[in-house]
Formats: structure tokens, sequence, C-alpha cells
């Protein structure tokens, strides 16, 4: 059987030595006499994956060669002799009149006994070219002109002085113009860049926001306060009705503090503020003449005044000179806590604890606990052994802090100090403000906060607003601008505008890139007076622009939007896109004069922001009625009230 199937290929051999210019043709194969099949069987999910896979290529590629033509064998023998020649391996010239022949099917034709006849004579054999096999390596198509054009296609690029807004109000240029020599050629030098800063900071203040939500959830929703009530344990061990209101949000967003806890701009947590000064060292003044209440049945004790401690089922116990504390002291006694029970940190010389309760430290490690206190040192040690129920609690975003209890803290949803014994031991304004810690206890100095307010937003309509606009102008600004440019005039014209507001509004908390969007809107208003000449109607432009800055400073009247952001980020931002936006000259005078701008503009940019810094640290404007008209009108009753916390306690229960 093998010595009749070699017998083929030797014959074949033999009549390709006596005829050089065919071929040889494959052998056909002999069926085996008795043939065994295998049994039938499923294929594997991964040989059904590559047969289709393989299906799909073969489409592809057979589509691709459709106008490719009909390929000939060469008709003499080569230099170097082969028993066997491959297709691939076949090297020749297509003539020009073997039109005929790309109208054959994929069949080989023989002496033309089907189909055309060869033009090289009845002795040459016809050869197609079969289809190359599916593989997976790299292939070497032709990329088809088609594919190519769009990659080309230079139709869309961003056009200055129209845009998306200049599409929309249906602007048009002259062409008397544009077609000017030096025109066009500063016209086409144009680069077209891609947003990649818009994609980023739209990235950015989305997953803050996601974040902020899945972290402190929703406020309450409106347009006025939002009144919470209930029963609570208060420092009398009894349960009272009580009632507390925040700021309500029409923006379905976190709450006030959350937001200021998120990095909100927040003048008391930028820089010391001298009205939250006042209020903590008066506070700090009750505390130093309140004393330790202990209530008669051993029920616990509390640190309060004299007023508010009754004599009738509680014991005030003060220290004074006629029963004077440890050393002397004058000062306390203070519920859990004694410079004499005290192991870290000690009261020994050099560092001895003051006459002064507001100074003393928060003691680390106690050396008596509960009753073995009483038990040991009597009736000194009093308000050491009782239980002490109340505790600091920080309550609103201006730094309050009462004693009370747990219960009654986690219901105004203030932050409870166990760890104190003191208000003056706490510092409310670290827990309001959270982000980074002071580098001095009570000495805020969170200044980055007029930056990172311009990715934190107030609710999700909030949110919805600034990436409509981002994705509308700010994205097709960058295609011409750059994104570096962009970037600055945002973050830039943010910044300023949020200064600007940290002075005229201290104790508002704001949040969003307000400043920004009017920054861009001043790079709008920028290129059409850059392209002045270039438009057929400047004027028309100019004026739907400007109304559209009156819309959004109107928009700028609801709360948790900030007018004075609106209007400094509108100049900062004009400043900054006449120095940093690519332009157009018409001339040499022309182009010497927008030199010469572009550094004016830049010193005065630089000179503002420096202005609005100094001012921020040296005037701000702590009381000023007329501020809060212009950046909230009260459209309903408590619309732009405090954002602070009211806690009123109603009837004892």
């Amino acid at each position: 059987m093998y010595g009749a199937s070699g017998a083929a290929p030797r014959e074949a051999r033999g009549r390709a030595r006596e005829r050089p210019d065919v071929l040889p043709a494959p052998a056909p194969l002999e069926e085996p006499a008795t043939p065994t099949l295998p049994r039938p069987g499923k294929d594997s999910v991964a040989r059904l994956t590559l047969t289709g896979l393989s299906y799909v290529v073969t489409a592809v590629t057979r589509r691709s060669r459709q106008s490719t033509s009909a390929q000939w064998s060469r008709s003499f023998r080569g230099a170097v002799p082969h028993d066997d020649v491959d297709v691939d391996d076949v090297f020749f010239t297509l003539p020009t009149s073997a039109t005929p022949l790309q109208q054959h099917d994929e069949t080989d034709h023989v002496d033309g006994s089907k189909g055309a006849r060869s033009p090289l004579g009845s002795n040459s054999v016809e050869y197609r070219r079969p289809e190359r096999s599916v593989s997976w390596g790299a292939g070497g198509a032709r990329i088809h002109t088609p594919m190519l054009e769009p990659l080309a296609d230079n139709s869309n690029r961003r056009q200055f002085g129209m845009g998306v807004v200049g599409r929309f109000f249906r602007r048009s240029l002259r062409k008397s113009v544009a077609h000017q020599d030096e025109v066009a050629r500063q016209l086409d030098e144009l680069t077209d860049y891609r947003p990649y800063f818009t994609w980023w900071v739209s990235t950015v203040q989305t997953l803050v926001l996601l974040l902020s939500l899945l972290c402190y959830g929703f406020g309450p929703v409106g347009f006025g306060r939002h009144t919470h009530s209930g029963q609570v344990l208060v420092k009398s061990l009894s349960l009272q009705q009580v009632e507390w209101e925040e700021p309500a949000s029409f923006w379905l967003g976190p709450r006030a503090a959350d937001l200021i806890h998120l990095g909100a701009k927040f003048a008391p947590c930028m820089r010391r503020d001298a009205r939250i000064a006042r209020a903590i060292a008066a506070s700090a003044r009750r505390e130093r003449d309140t004393a330790c209440c202990i209530r008669n049945d051993d029920s616990g004790c509390v640190q309060s005044s004299k007023a508010d401690c009754s004599t009738t089922i509680s014991t005030w116990k003060k220290w004074s000179s006629g029963e004077s504390g440890p050393g002397g002291r004058i000062s306390g006694s203070v519920c859990g806590l004694d410079p004499k029970f005290c192991e870290a940190p000690r009261s020994i010389a050099p560092h001895e604890w003051p006459d002064d309760i507001t100074k003393w430290p928060i003691c680390r490690k106690s050396v008596l606990d509960g009753s073995a206190a009483a038990g040991r040192a009597g009736h000194a040690a009093e308000h050491m052994a009782c239980e002490v129920i109340g505790h600091p609690c920080c309550i609103g975003v201006h730094g309050q802090c009462v004693i009370t209890t747990r219960e009654h803290c986690d219901f105004v949803k203030g932050y409870f100090h166990e760890e104190a014994s003191l208000c003056s031991q706490v510092s409310c304004l670290d827990d309001v403000c959270g982000m980074l810690p002071f580098m001095r206890r009570r000495r805020p100095d969170q200044l980055y906060r007029a930056w990172t307010s311009l990715f934190v937003h107030a609710g999700l309509l909030h949110l919805a607003a600034s990436l409509a606009l981002q994705w509308l102008f700010m994205r097709d600004l960058e295609k011409m601008a750059g994104p570096v440019r962009i970037a600055v005039i945002y973050l830039g014209s943010g910044v300023a505008g949020n200064m600007a507001s940290a002075i005229f509004e201290p104790y508002r908390a704001e949040v969003g890139p307000a400043g920004s969007h009017f920054g861009l809107l001043a790079c709008l208003i920028v290129e059409v007076i850059g392209a002045w000449p270039l438009l057929r109607h400047p004027k028309r432009a100019i004026l739907k622009l400007v109304g559209i800055a009156i819309a959004l400073f109107l928009l700028g009247l609801l709360p948790w939007i900030d007018n004075f952001a609106h209007v400094f980020g509108f100049v900062f931002g004009f400043l900054l896109a006449y120095a940093l936006l690519p332009f157009i000259t018409f001339g040499p005078y022309d182009r010497r004069r927008k030199i010469a701008l572009v550094w004016v503009c830049m010193v005065s940019a630089g000179g503002m922001l420096c202005a609005l810094v100094a001012l921020f640290y040296a005037a701000p404007a702590y009381e000023c009625a007329a501020c809060a008209y212009f950046t909230c009108l009260p459209f309903a009753p408590d619309m732009c009230a405090s954002q602070d916390v009211r806690v009123r306690q109603l009837d004892a229960v």
C-alpha cells in the first residue's frame, strides 16, 4: 500500500523533468479499502469556539480579497532544482493581458478544459493561488483607503470663534477676512487637543459625591429648616422632649456638617475666626466656675454650674478656700478627674497642673476606679467614685460644646468625647472641620479648602448641572486651548472665587465649582473679543453671552450657590483667559497690542489673588448684612437661615 502511494509522486516528478514549464499536480490520495470510522463524539467547548472564530476570520479575509486578481504560475524552471514546489514560493508578474482570468472561479483549469483558455498556450498550466489558511499569526492584509480617509479628515476641527456656543447661536464668519493668507495660516496652525482635564475633573467630582453619599447618606430635603424631635435621656437622668433644627437642601445631597467634613469652603476652618474664638473663651470662663454635681442616691454625677445642680437631690461639690482640693486648689472639683489620682500625665514639678480646671489635660491613666476610689479616699474623693454620666459633646458647625449624655449627643448628631471631662479639653473645630489636623491646636489652617471645595457638590442636582456645563462648554474650550491652559483657568478662577466668598460670607459652607464655571464663561467672551474681525455680528454674540451670565447670577441667589464666587471667578477667569487662550492677530500693530495685554492680564491676575489672600487674613468681613442678600435671597421662610444647629429642650418626662 505504501509502495502504491509513492509511485504517483515519482511519476509526477518524471513528467516535471520532461516538461519544465508545467508544475507538478498533487497526486490523488487513495482511499483505504475498508475504512474504519471512529465513533462520533461531542466536540469540546474550546474546539467549537476556535471553529467559530476561524469561520469569522475566513469570511473577513475573503471579503478583503474580492478585488484581488488571479495569479499565474511561472512557465520556467527555477535556478535551484526542487522536487516539491510550494505554492506560496511562486514569484511572478501578472501579465496585462490576463484580464479574462479575473473572472475564473476557484477551481484550477488545466489546458483550458473549463472557462477561457490561457494566453500562454495549450501546454501551460493555469494555476490560481489558493486561499490562505486561517491562522492566529499576524496578517499582512492591505489597509483599504476608506479606512484611512477618516483618519486624514480634518473637517471637524474646533473652529476659532465658533465652537458649540457659536453653532448654537448660529454665528457666521466673514469669509473675506478668514480667507486672507495670514489669517488663514494662523487658523490652520491652531492645534486641536483632547479634553483630558474635562474627563478627569468630571470623573473626580462624580466619585467624590458618590462616596460622600455612601458614607454620610442624604440629608433633609427642602428649602427651609428641618426639625427633629424625640424623647432623649439627658444629663439629669430623666427623659426630655428634645427638638433640634438643621438646614435643609433641595440639591439631594449630604447635610451641611457633612459637606464641611468633606472639604467645603468654610472660613472658620481656614483661619482663626475672632468671633468663634471669643465664644470659646467665654465658654471656658463659665466652665471655670463649674463643679461636680453628685446625685444623693449614687445614681451618677455630672459637671455643671451651681444653678443647674438641684440642691434637693444632688450635692454640688465645689472646692473653696475653706474646703480646698489637693495642693490647696480652689478651682474644681471635676467629675472623674483629679491631679491627685492621675498617673499619666502626673502633676509633679515642674509639670504641675495649674489651679484652673480649664487648663487641665485629659487623664490617660487613673490610679483609682469607681468604688475602690470611694473606699480608700472616703468623702474627699466622691467626685472620683461616682459614675460620670455626662461628657463633652460638640454640636453644630460653629464649635459649640455642651456636657451631656451619649444618647443626647447621638440624637443631635454631635461628636461625643467620652475620654474627656471638660469642654476645654476638646477642640470642637477639629471635629467640625475634619480633613487634616491643625498644625497648632485650636488654630485652623486649612487654606486648601479653597481648592478642595471645587470637587465637592451639594447633591445630585448640583452635580448634574456642573457636568452638563463642563461637558458642553469646558470640553469644547479645551479642544482649542489644551488641558494645561484650561486647568489653570478652571482651578485659578475657582480658588479666587472661593477666597472672595470666604472673605464676605465666612460662616456659610459653600461647595461646587461656581467660580470655575464663570471663569469658563469669561473664556467664551474673550474668544469672541479675540475673533471680533472674523465674526459677522460680534456685538450680537457678546450680548447673548452677557445674557447667559446675568441668568447665572440670578441663579446664584439660591442657597448653596455663591454669587461672590461667581463675580470674582468671572473677573479672574477673564484675566487668565486673555493671557492664556490662543489668539489670532490682524497685522503687526494688533499683535504687539495683544502681547502687551497678555502681560498686563497675567500681572493683574497675580496681584488680584495676592490681594484676596491678604484680605482673607487681615480684614475679613465678620458682619455684612448686605453681603448675605447678594448671595442668597429669602424666597421662602428660613431659606437663607444660618447653617448651624439649634437645640431646644422642652418638657421633662
